[in-house]
């Protein structure tokens, strides 16, 4: 029995050898399907994982980031993969040897993983501009140091473990309530356990900002008045030119609105350290400009305005309004292609794996969305709970560490969802990026803000909830594009996708029709039920009656509840038939010639090329 990663192994190898041979950027799916044909998956490797894909992919995908951290591949962050100089010498190295081809790509990961780990570095916040009633920050800047007060905690040896040092700060801070004895904990273990030399320390005073490095362990040193019994050695970039406050990048003023005494911003320690930077290593700008520039969102290629049959234009706009707003619903009747053009659009604009879907439903939650508690088997059979990151959450973590990368949200049927319950906080931060909040289940930890390289589309259908009764605060957060049957690009998609398949107008036809027939907007009918089989047939007779009898009206008698049997005829399959005029694009159908010209051809009634459809 083969395992995953020797079953891999020559898949692994053939990525390379692919991109060597095309020399250009490639497309994920253009070089798992070439893998695919190269080395067919057998057996359990092609059962699907929870997200829909196979196995066999899911796991090569992820082997694929031994490539990337060993310097062989890149990825652009859009879905094209190149090789780099590294993995063409790599792939001649080790070309006959899968096996050992994989060893050293996992061997260079093990060595860039191990060289990270020994950067990895730390930003904290410390707060000493108000301590028992005093500032202690220009003693910092003055003898090179930070402290905490840590006035009611006894005196402690340096070989004191974390649990006795946590142990002996909850005794001395009993008094406290719960919360507060909590994050009183919680700042003395930063300090002394977590904050290591070779971190950045970062403070206030005065509406001035110092920035500096730690240099040394803690120590415990009694002081005056109790205001800075735990201290580390600090050497300060900037204490004779202090930074303005006001002129701090975002998110830094909103991360430092906290009140916690010290809060771990490591997420911005490339932000911070720019603060200080030489204007010679910068990228460009003034310091903080080059690592917290906005991201720019591409235009949208022709390749997916052909895929969609929607003009590039209109894409183009969407993405103008996505890119200045940040959040867009797409709203409109059932089948009119909102959740198709909303996936096929974010992957074009920021890359297939950097698209996140959700689907709203009566019953999700915040808790399901950003973050909660959820139970965790425990030791001999006892229950627990961990807090554990939903969509939401897990898309920011990313959008942090990849600030150079747009990433986009897609919450399906949006307002399925009791949207005030499932934001929560979040609300604010939907129209203040710049702000920062308290979460619900970090209280104490680092002010949360939603990163400017997260984006989010929504979808709605009409049909289940009006417009006009969306909650008026995601009305005002959320720009809202129709996709409506009565306007573009919509109106005509039918048409366009018939041309493009041969197929007569019949269908697009027979819509319009039935669509001039429904007064409420909100209940027309989409085009896409018509557009699930581009075979010569798709548009036959039995197969027309089938989708009126098993799609069409089922939607109307739900939309006409309590008054179908009055109007029912109004609506039949029939009734519309003979109604209607259609247009073929070329040749002929059911006999009657029609112009080659295609949209300039002879209308026909669809009873004509329609014979025997009778009414459902």
């Amino acid at each position: 029995m083969t395992t995953v990663y020797e079953r891999n192994a020559p898949r692994l190898r053939e990525v390379l050898a692919f991109l060597a041979e095309r020399g250009v950027p490639t497309s994920k799916n253009d070089l798992f399907r070439h893998v695919k044909e190269r080395f067919p998956p057998e057996g359990e490797e092609v059962d699907t994982v929870s997200d829909g894909s196979p196995r066999w992919r899911n796991d090569l995908f992820w082997q694929t980031t031994n490539l990337v951290k060993a310097g062989w591949i890149t990825k652009d962050g859009r879905g094209g993969w190149c090789i780099t100089d590294d993995g063409r010498k790599g792939l001649a190295d080790y070309g006959g040897d899968p096996m050992g081809f994989q060893a050293e790509a996992s061997r260079r990961y093990q060595l860039w993983n191990e060289a990270k780990k020994a950067e990895q570095r730390r930003a904290w916040l410390v707060r000493g501009s108000s301590v028992r009633g005093a500032s202690v920050v220009h003693e910092w800047i003055e003898d090179g140091w930070v402290s905490l007060p840590a006035s009611q905690l006894r005196s402690i040896e340096q070989e004191i473990s974390v649990d006795e040092l946590a142990t002996a700060a909850r005794e001395d801070y009993d008094h406290l309530k719960h919360q507060e004895l909590k994050s009183k904990v919680d700042e003395i273990l930063a300090f002394v356990t977590k904050m290591k030399p070779g971190d950045v320390v970062l403070t206030t005073s005065e509406q001035q900002v110092f920035v500096g490095d730690v240099t040394g362990g803690w120590r415990w040193q009694t002081s005056e008045g109790g205001r800075s019994n735990l201290r580390r050695a600090v050497e300060w970039r900037n204490g004779d030119t202090p930074i303005d406050f006001v002129d701090l990048p975002a998110p830094l003023p909103a991360k430092l609105a906290s009140g916690a005494t010290i809060v771990d911003l490591t997420a911005e320690l490339d932000l911070i350290d720019s603060l200080t930077a030489p204007v010679s290593e910068l990228t460009g700008g003034p310091p903080g400009e080059g690592s917290n520039a906005p991201v720019r969102l591409p235009q949208p290629t022709t390749a997916v305005a052909d895929e969609l049959l929607i003009d590039v234009e209109w894409l183009a706009g969407v993405r103008a309004v996505l890119e200045e707003r940040k959040q867009v619903i797409f709203y409109g009747p059932p089948g009119t292609g909102k959740t198709f053009v909303a996936r096929k659009l974010a992957a074009d604009l920021v890359g297939p794996e950097q698209v996140k879907l959700v689907q709203f439903h009566p019953a999700y939650t915040y808790e399901d969305f950003f973050e909660g508690y959820r139970p965790l088997a425990g030791n001999g059979g006892t229950i627990g709970f961990e807090l554990r990151p939903g969509p939401l959450r897990q898309l920011v973590s990313r959008a942090i560490e990849h600030r150079d990368q747009a990433f986009v949200l897609i919450i399906d049927e949006i307002n399925r969802a009791n949207l005030a319950k499932v934001f929560g906080e979040l609300y604010f931060l939907l129209e203040y990026r710049d702000d920062a909040v308290e979460l619900l289940y970090s209280a104490g930890d680092e002010p949360f803000t939603l990163p400017p390289n997260i984006y989010l589309i929504g979808t709605m259908n009409t049909a289940d909830r009006s417009i006009a009764l969306v909650d008026a605060a995601i009305r005002r957060r959320f720009a809202f594009v129709a996709l409506d049957p009565r306007v573009e690009p919509t109106r005509s998609l039918l048409r366009r996708w018939s041309k493009r398949h041969g197929l007569p107008y019949v269908a697009a036809e027979l819509l319009e029709e039935l669509n001039r027939r429904i007064d409420d907007p909100d209940f027309q009918i989409g085009p896409s039920y018509f557009m699930r089989s581009s075979a010569p047939d798709a548009f036959a007779p039995e197969r027309l009656a089938g989708i009126w009898k098993t799609d069409i009206i089922p939607l109307l008698e739900e939309h006409f509840y309590g008054q179908w049997d009055a109007i029912a005829d109004r609506f039949s399959l029939d009734s519309i038939v003979k109604a209607t005029a259609f247009e073929h694009p070329a040749g002929s159908v059911g006999g009657v010639d029609l112009d080659q010209g295609g949209v300039t051809s002879s209308s026909v009634t669809v009873s004509e090329v329609l014979p025997g459809v009778e009414g459902s």
